[in-house]
């Protein structure tokens, strides 16, 4: 997510969209898995430390 995230500049994507990617990712790899809210918290931390520079 993290190299998506920086690929995307200058247009960066925000939290929804990292999440829709994560959840369109397991599907594409065949994956059932739903995310928990520790995913969730760890998609956020990954986020926000990618972005932190950003502001």
């Amino acid at each position: 997510m993290q190299d998506w995230i920086v690929s995307r500049e200058p247009d960066y994507p925000n939290l929804a969209e990292c999440i829709t990617w994560v959840e369109e990712k397991l599907k594409r790899d065949g994956s059932e898995y739903k995310l928990t809210k520790q995913d969730l918290d760890d998609i956020e931390t990954a986020y926000e430390f990618q972005t932190r520079d950003l502001n």
